[in-house]
């Protein structure tokens, strides 16, 4: 699979897993840092899920730049 591709599939991947945990209301959410609405907002347990959002799309990056021409 060329690298390029790869990137597009790991990216699509981490950020669907994203929006899947961030969207739990589990009870290790932890406390609302900032509501977006009454039903929903960041939780202190939602930065672990976006910093590994983060690193993962970095690798995304890297795996693009490597299969550049």
């Amino acid at each position: 699979m060329p690298l390029r591709l790869l990137a597009v599939v790991l990216a699509e991947v981490v950020s669907i897993l994203c929006v899947i945990l961030i969207a739990g209301h589990g009870p290790l959410a932890g406390p609302v840092l900032i509501e977006l609405s009454a039903d929903h907002g960041l939780n202190l347990g939602d930065i672990p899920v976006l910093g590994l959002w983060l690193l993962g799309l970095a690798a995304c990056g890297e795996l693009w730049r490597r299969g550049a021409p």
